[in-house]
């Protein structure tokens, strides 16, 4: 019988700023007033522009060392997203490396957006079950990239993951990768094939800024469906596992709007209570990685119990993620 793979520590470390979405970012981003319950947020943590992402992500990697009880030494591979760190530490799983002091460890950054979430756990479990000489595999996540109100308000923060072989915590069970056609909503004026960079690009802001994101497109096209596409991996994934979707004790989604998740709820049929939606409102949207946020908060909370059966699902840029765990 194979070893259990497991998540034996979660990590968060979350800026000290709690901003109000309401008093704040609505009215600078003209959102009325009327959109407060289907959005459901009310704070985001929000980081100063002097505030480096990466020191958000050492402190959740130390904290999810310290919950599983790993010394530095013990890490075999260290995995971080790389999407709003700092410039002067381009390569994070290196700089969480070298500060952590994990001499053994080898690492690899994941670009890309909040699909991250579920390409870095998908690839350390993968690792351990591939290789014998992986035991322990440390995920760290951050975002600076806060501020923002659509499709809901994003704040800042980081999360991290202590992934181990025969750990019975947090138990891997199954896991689904989808990808879904969907319309072309953002366009990047250069820095493409197509119109690539010349001496005179000008960037005013970040990457993110030089995106023409079509909003007319987003109404009639995708979000008439996304509620509907965003069903498929969590009924793939109970499917493949020989399970009724019903007989999921939580699903954590990755936050959007609270009525996203409730629209979820209603099409498969579970009580809503199953999604919790009221992380959202003092988080907003983090990544892909606020399912781990909330998953913590919901253990800290009492709303898990041992022997529970736990859907998680983050998606990003086109790309759905979802997977089973056991408390």
């Amino acid at each position: 019988m194979s070893q259990s793979i497991g998540i034996s520590g979660i990590g968060v470390s979350l800026p000290e700023n709690l901003v109000s979405t309401w008093d704040v970012l609505a009215p600078a981003a003209k959102i009325r007033e009327t959109l407060k319950e289907r959005l459901g947020c009310n704070y985001v943590p929000l980081a100063t522009s002097e505030e480096n992402p990466m020191l958000f992500s050492l402190k959740a990697a130390k904290e999810a060392m310290n919950e599983a009880s790993v010394i530095p030494e013990e890490v075999d591979f260290i995995i971080a997203n790389s999407l709003s760190n700092d410039y002067e530490k381009w390569q994070s799983s290196a700089f969480l490396a070298y500060e952590l002091g994990c001499i053994n460890a080898s690492t690899i950054d994941v670009y890309g957006g909040c699909n991250t979430t579920g390409a870095a756990y998908h690839m350390a479990i993968d690792m351990i079950k591939a290789d014998e000489e992986i035991n322990t595999v440390l995920i760290a996540l951050t975002e600076h990239l806060g501020g923002g109100t659509f499709p809901q308000f994003i704040g800042d923060g980081a999360c991290a993951l202590v992934i181990q072989r025969g750990s019975t915590n947090l138990v891997s069970l199954e896991y689904v990768n989808l990808n879904e056609t969907m319309p072309s909503l953002g366009v990047m004026k250069e820095g493409g094939v197509i119109m690539p960079f010349s001496k005179d690009t000008s960037f005013d802001g970040g990457w993110e800024d030089q995106v023409d994101f079509n909003v007319e497109k987003y109404k009639t096209e995708l979000k008439p469906i996304f509620s509907q596409i965003s069903t498929k991996p969590i009924l793939e994934l109970c499917k493949k596992f020989g399970i009724s979707v019903h007989e999921l004790d939580m699903l954590f989604i990755v936050h959007q709007q609270a009525h996203y998740h409730l629209s979820i709820a209603n099409l498969l049929g579970i009580k809503p209570s199953k999604v919790p939606i009221q992380y959202i409102e003092n988080l907003g949207h983090i990544s892909g990685f606020d399912i781990f946020i909330s998953l913590k908060l919901a253990i800290q909370d009492g709303l898990v119990k041992k022997g529970d059966l736990l859907g998680m699902m983050a998606m990003g840029l086109g790309e759905w993620h979802a997977f089973l765990l056991r408390y």
